[in-house]
């Protein structure tokens, strides 16, 4: 099986909802942004919170260059954050708002329309 399909294949298993909370939890340290971004939006869906999905979101935030992003500068970094603010717990929002006192205004600006993103997929 080549990459792309494996890629894709992951994806697939991802938005069908055919992984165990653990499976989910790892593919958070994948090197691929489409299956780290697809898992963000699942882990919202399922409302997953806890400690280690917090501390690998927050891990991610470190990404916010243009290596890392989709479209309009937003990248995994972006969704990172995106995803603390919407999974909306004590700990989610504190690592949150430590993380967001050090950015600049433009990450601020593409975080805002990272959670407008996740907001409108997950309400389909």
């Amino acid at each position: 099986m080549n990459n792309e399909n494996e890629l894709d294949d992951k994806v697939r298993h991802i938005r069908e909802n055919e992984l165990s909370i653990r499976e989910l939890i790892e593919f958070l340290d994948s090197k691929q942004i489409y299956i780290i971004s697809n898992t963000m939006i699942r882990v919202v869906e399922l409302k997953i919170n806890n400690t280690l999905v917090i501390e690998k979101l927050q891990n991610l935030t470190h990404y916010m260059g243009e290596r890392y992003t989709f479209a309009e500068g937003i990248g995994i970094g972006h969704f990172a954050m995106a995803t603390l603010s919407i999974l909306n717990t004590s700990d989610s929002l504190n690592a949150y708002h430590e993380t967001l006192e050090s950015l600049k205004e433009v990450d601020k600006v593409r975080i805002e329309k990272a959670i407008e993103i996740f907001n409108d997929l997950i309400r389909g």
